[in-house]
Protein backbone atom coordinates (compact mmCIF):
# COMPACT_ATOMS: atom_id res chain seq x y z
CA UNK A 1 0.00 0.00 0.00
CA UNK A 2 1.21 3.59 -0.92
CA UNK A 3 1.71 6.28 1.83
CA UNK A 4 1.23 10.11 0.97
CA UNK A 5 3.07 12.41 3.63
CA UNK A 6 1.83 15.96 3.55
CA UNK A 7 4.12 18.57 4.90
CA UNK A 8 4.22 21.51 2.25
CA UNK A 9 6.50 23.90 4.66
CA UNK A 10 8.67 24.80 5.59
CA UNK A 11 12.47 23.72 4.86
CA UNK A 12 13.87 22.29 8.03
CA UNK A 13 9.97 21.12 8.68
CA UNK A 14 10.08 19.09 5.26
CA UNK A 15 13.95 17.76 5.98
CA UNK A 16 12.87 16.51 9.01
CA UNK A 17 10.09 14.27 7.25
CA UNK A 18 13.33 12.15 6.85
CA UNK A 19 13.16 10.81 10.01
CA UNK A 20 10.31 8.86 9.05
CA UNK A 21 10.62 7.67 5.27
CA UNK A 22 12.45 5.03 5.49
CA UNK A 23 10.88 3.11 7.78
CA UNK A 24 7.32 3.67 6.07
CA UNK A 25 6.75 -0.15 4.45
CA UNK A 26 5.83 0.25 0.79
CA UNK A 27 5.58 3.10 -1.62
CA UNK A 28 6.21 6.41 -0.09
CA UNK A 29 5.01 9.92 -1.66
CA UNK A 30 5.62 13.06 -0.59
CA UNK A 31 3.86 16.39 -1.40
CA UNK A 32 5.32 19.47 -0.57
CA UNK A 33 5.83 22.94 -1.88
CA UNK A 34 7.77 22.85 -5.45
CA UNK A 35 10.78 24.87 -3.53
CA UNK A 36 11.55 21.69 -1.80
CA UNK A 37 10.19 19.12 -4.10
CA UNK A 38 14.25 18.32 -5.13
CA UNK A 39 15.64 18.01 -1.80
CA UNK A 40 12.50 15.85 -0.81
CA UNK A 41 13.50 13.28 -3.67
CA UNK A 42 16.90 12.97 -1.79
CA UNK A 43 15.08 11.51 1.31
CA UNK A 44 15.90 7.81 2.14
CA UNK A 45 12.66 5.79 1.24
CA UNK A 46 10.95 8.52 -0.85
CA UNK A 47 9.80 7.08 -3.65
CA UNK A 48 8.07 10.26 -5.59
CA UNK A 49 7.07 13.72 -4.70
CA UNK A 50 4.07 15.73 -5.73
CA UNK A 51 3.65 19.00 -5.94
CA UNK A 52 1.36 20.56 -2.94
CA UNK A 53 -1.79 21.40 -5.57
CA UNK A 54 -1.72 18.25 -7.57
CA UNK A 55 -4.35 15.76 -7.41
CA UNK A 56 -4.00 13.29 -4.17
CA UNK A 57 -3.24 10.07 -5.07
CA UNK A 58 -4.28 7.02 -4.30
CA UNK A 59 -3.52 5.36 -0.35
CA UNK A 60 -3.43 6.31 3.32
CA UNK A 61 -2.65 9.81 3.88
CA UNK A 62 -0.99 11.32 6.76
CA UNK A 63 -0.71 14.40 7.51
CA UNK A 64 2.10 16.29 8.57
CA UNK A 65 1.21 19.47 8.22
CA UNK A 66 -1.61 20.30 10.51
CA UNK A 67 -3.21 22.59 8.91
CA UNK A 68 -6.68 23.38 7.60
CA UNK A 69 -6.12 22.64 4.24
CA UNK A 70 -4.12 19.56 4.66
CA UNK A 71 -6.35 18.36 7.03
CA UNK A 72 -8.69 18.43 4.04
CA UNK A 73 -7.19 16.93 1.73
CA UNK A 74 -6.74 13.94 3.64
CA UNK A 75 -10.69 13.74 4.38
CA UNK A 76 -12.04 10.45 4.23
CA UNK A 77 -8.85 8.59 3.48
CA UNK A 78 -6.95 5.89 6.16
CA UNK A 79 -3.79 7.73 7.82
CA UNK A 80 -3.24 10.05 10.54
CA UNK A 81 -2.47 13.47 11.55
CA UNK A 82 -0.22 14.99 13.57
CA UNK A 83 -0.46 16.38 16.59
CA UNK A 84 0.66 19.34 17.83
CA UNK A 85 0.68 19.83 21.36
CA UNK A 86 0.66 23.33 20.65
CA UNK A 87 -0.93 24.46 24.53
CA UNK A 88 1.67 22.08 26.04
CA UNK A 89 4.26 24.01 23.40
CA UNK A 90 3.29 26.93 24.87
CA UNK A 91 2.75 26.49 28.43
CA UNK A 92 6.36 24.31 28.69
CA UNK A 93 8.04 27.11 26.82
CA UNK A 94 6.24 30.64 27.87
CA UNK A 95 5.52 29.48 31.51
CA UNK A 96 7.48 26.66 32.63
CA UNK A 97 4.52 23.94 33.36
CA UNK A 98 4.43 20.74 31.65
CA UNK A 99 7.18 18.34 30.52
CA UNK A 100 8.98 18.99 27.66
CA UNK A 101 7.14 18.68 23.91
CA UNK A 102 8.04 15.49 22.03
CA UNK A 103 10.13 15.75 19.36
CA UNK A 104 9.16 16.45 15.74
CA UNK A 105 10.14 12.96 14.25
CA UNK A 106 8.38 11.61 17.51
CA UNK A 107 5.85 13.60 16.26
CA UNK A 108 5.65 12.78 12.85
CA UNK A 109 6.45 9.27 13.99
CA UNK A 110 3.56 8.72 15.69
CA UNK A 111 0.90 10.29 12.56
CA UNK A 112 2.40 7.87 10.67
CA UNK A 113 2.77 4.58 12.58
CA UNK A 114 6.70 4.04 12.81
CA UNK A 115 9.03 4.77 14.92
CA UNK A 116 11.63 7.67 13.51
CA UNK A 117 15.46 6.91 13.11
CA UNK A 118 18.22 9.30 13.58
CA UNK A 119 20.14 11.17 10.83
CA UNK A 120 21.48 11.14 8.34
CA UNK A 121 18.69 10.63 6.19
CA UNK A 122 20.12 11.96 3.03
CA UNK A 123 22.37 9.62 0.79
CA UNK A 124 25.67 11.55 0.05
CA UNK A 125 28.93 10.30 -1.97
CA UNK A 126 31.94 9.04 0.90
CA UNK A 127 34.27 11.29 0.63
CA UNK A 128 36.80 12.88 3.26
CA UNK A 129 34.55 15.42 5.74
CA UNK A 130 37.16 17.81 6.83
CA UNK A 131 35.57 21.01 5.92
CA UNK A 132 33.12 24.02 7.83
CA UNK A 133 30.32 25.13 6.73
CA UNK A 134 29.06 28.63 7.73
CA UNK A 135 25.40 29.40 7.55
CA UNK A 136 25.07 33.12 8.31
CA UNK A 137 21.76 33.34 7.40
CA UNK A 138 17.83 32.83 8.20
CA UNK A 139 14.32 33.58 7.62
CA UNK A 140 14.35 35.57 10.37
CA UNK A 141 17.03 38.08 10.98
CA UNK A 142 17.04 37.88 14.84
CA UNK A 143 18.19 34.28 14.18
CA UNK A 144 21.46 35.58 12.74
CA UNK A 145 24.33 35.44 14.88
CA UNK A 146 27.26 38.32 14.48
CA UNK A 147 28.60 38.10 10.86
CA UNK A 148 32.22 39.17 12.70
CA UNK A 149 32.15 36.74 14.92
CA UNK A 150 31.03 33.94 12.33
CA UNK A 151 34.15 35.00 10.06
CA UNK A 152 36.28 34.48 13.22
CA UNK A 153 34.97 31.04 13.19
CA UNK A 154 35.94 30.38 9.76
CA UNK A 155 39.35 31.41 10.18
CA UNK A 156 40.02 29.35 13.11
CA UNK A 157 39.71 26.58 11.31
CA UNK A 158 42.28 24.37 10.14
CA UNK A 159 40.45 23.35 6.59
CA UNK A 160 38.39 24.13 3.50
CA UNK A 161 35.40 26.70 4.82
CA UNK A 162 32.30 27.09 2.98
CA UNK A 163 29.64 29.99 3.53
CA UNK A 164 25.83 28.02 2.84
CA UNK A 165 23.18 30.74 1.80
CA UNK A 166 19.98 30.46 -0.07
CA UNK A 167 18.13 33.10 -2.49
CA UNK A 168 17.79 36.20 -1.33
CA UNK A 169 21.58 36.13 0.60
CA UNK A 170 23.90 36.65 -1.74
CA UNK A 171 25.34 39.83 0.01
CA UNK A 172 25.75 37.94 3.24
CA UNK A 173 27.18 35.06 1.99
CA UNK A 174 29.66 37.04 0.36
CA UNK A 175 30.32 38.90 3.74
CA UNK A 176 31.37 36.25 5.29
CA UNK A 177 33.28 34.62 2.97
CA UNK A 178 35.16 37.71 2.21
CA UNK A 179 36.03 37.61 6.02
CA UNK A 180 37.68 34.45 5.30
CA UNK A 181 40.29 33.83 3.18
CA UNK A 182 39.95 30.90 1.05
CA UNK A 183 36.43 30.55 1.80
CA UNK A 184 33.79 29.44 -1.03
CA UNK A 185 30.80 30.67 -0.84
CA UNK A 186 27.54 28.69 -2.59
CA UNK A 187 24.34 30.33 -2.61
CA UNK A 188 21.69 28.81 -4.78
CA UNK A 189 18.39 28.58 -5.03
CA UNK A 190 18.31 24.79 -4.84
CA UNK A 191 20.22 21.93 -3.05
CA UNK A 192 22.67 20.37 -5.69
CA UNK A 193 25.73 22.22 -4.75
CA UNK A 194 24.91 22.77 -1.46
CA UNK A 195 24.77 18.70 -0.72
CA UNK A 196 27.45 18.46 -2.53
CA UNK A 197 29.55 21.06 -0.36
CA UNK A 198 27.67 19.35 3.05
CA UNK A 199 29.21 15.40 2.09
CA UNK A 200 32.75 17.22 2.56
CA UNK A 201 31.96 18.91 5.87
CA UNK A 202 32.45 17.80 9.39
CA UNK A 203 30.85 20.37 11.20
CA UNK A 204 28.29 22.97 10.58
CA UNK A 205 27.60 26.75 12.30
CA UNK A 206 24.25 27.81 12.01
CA UNK A 207 21.14 29.52 13.87
CA UNK A 208 18.10 28.06 13.78
CA UNK A 209 17.56 27.61 10.12
CA UNK A 210 16.48 25.53 7.48
CA UNK A 211 19.83 24.58 6.62
CA UNK A 212 21.00 23.67 9.77
CA UNK A 213 18.59 20.86 9.67
CA UNK A 214 19.61 20.26 5.85
CA UNK A 215 23.47 19.83 7.05
CA UNK A 216 21.85 17.31 10.10
CA UNK A 217 20.12 15.29 7.77
CA UNK A 218 23.53 14.72 5.79
CA UNK A 219 25.37 13.47 9.08
CA UNK A 220 27.19 16.98 9.78
CA UNK A 221 28.12 17.68 13.63
CA UNK A 222 26.09 21.11 13.99
CA UNK A 223 26.66 23.82 16.36
CA UNK A 224 23.27 25.45 16.61
CA UNK A 225 22.72 28.99 17.94
CA UNK A 226 19.40 29.46 19.92
CA UNK A 227 18.87 32.92 20.49
CA UNK A 228 14.58 34.02 20.23
CA UNK A 229 13.97 30.03 19.79
CA UNK A 230 14.89 27.25 21.83
CA UNK A 231 15.41 23.82 21.32
CA UNK A 232 12.76 22.00 23.76
CA UNK A 233 11.08 23.37 21.35
CA UNK A 234 11.33 19.75 19.63
CA UNK A 235 13.23 20.87 16.46
CA UNK A 236 17.14 19.80 17.46
CA UNK A 237 16.99 16.08 17.13
CA UNK A 238 20.96 15.54 15.95
CA UNK A 239 22.81 13.61 18.42
CA UNK A 240 26.57 14.60 16.74
CA UNK A 241 25.93 18.53 17.23
CA UNK A 242 25.58 20.91 20.01
CA UNK A 243 23.67 23.77 21.14
CA UNK A 244 25.09 27.36 22.13
CA UNK A 245 23.12 29.56 23.94
CA UNK A 246 22.29 32.09 26.40
CA UNK A 247 19.73 31.91 29.13
CA UNK A 248 18.26 34.95 29.21
CA UNK A 249 14.98 35.48 31.13
CA UNK A 250 13.14 36.97 27.97
CA UNK A 251 13.90 33.89 26.22
CA UNK A 252 11.93 31.87 24.10
CA UNK A 253 10.39 35.33 22.72
CA UNK A 254 8.39 33.26 19.84
CA UNK A 255 8.30 29.86 18.25
CA UNK A 256 9.34 30.42 14.45
CA UNK A 257 9.03 33.44 13.34
CA UNK A 258 10.00 36.68 14.59
CA UNK A 259 11.15 40.34 13.18
CA UNK A 260 12.85 42.18 15.73
CA UNK A 261 13.71 41.90 19.37
CA UNK A 262 10.88 42.46 21.40
CA UNK A 263 13.55 44.12 24.29
CA UNK A 264 15.68 46.12 21.69
CA UNK A 265 19.11 44.20 22.64
CA UNK A 266 19.21 41.50 21.10
CA UNK A 267 21.52 39.87 23.62
CA UNK A 268 20.09 36.18 23.28
CA UNK A 269 22.43 36.21 20.24
CA UNK A 270 25.33 37.87 21.72
CA UNK A 271 27.42 34.60 21.76
CA UNK A 272 31.02 35.17 21.68
CA UNK A 273 33.24 33.28 19.39
CA UNK A 274 35.11 31.56 22.62
CA UNK A 275 32.15 29.20 22.87
CA UNK A 276 31.16 28.30 19.32
CA UNK A 277 34.77 27.61 18.59
CA UNK A 278 34.78 25.57 21.64
CA UNK A 279 31.60 23.50 20.44
CA UNK A 280 33.05 23.76 17.17
CA UNK A 281 35.86 21.81 18.38
CA UNK A 282 34.31 18.97 20.47
CA UNK A 283 31.81 18.19 17.53
CA UNK A 284 35.06 17.61 15.33
CA UNK A 285 36.00 15.41 17.60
Amino acid sequence: MSTVLLRRSSLGDVVLVGSITARIQGSVVLMTDPRWMSLGARLKGVDRVLPWNAPLPPGRVVDLQGSLRSRWLRRGRPGGTIRKGSIRRRSRLWLGVGPRRASVPELYGRAAGVEPRPPPWIDLPERARDGLALVPGAAWAPKQWHVGRLGAVGRAWEGPVHVLGGPGEEALVAEVAAAVPGSVATCEAGFERTLDVLAGCAVAVAGDTGLMHLAGACGVAVVALFGPTHPDDGFFVYPRGSVVERDLPCRPCTLHRIEACPKGHHGCMDISVDEVWKAVRACAG
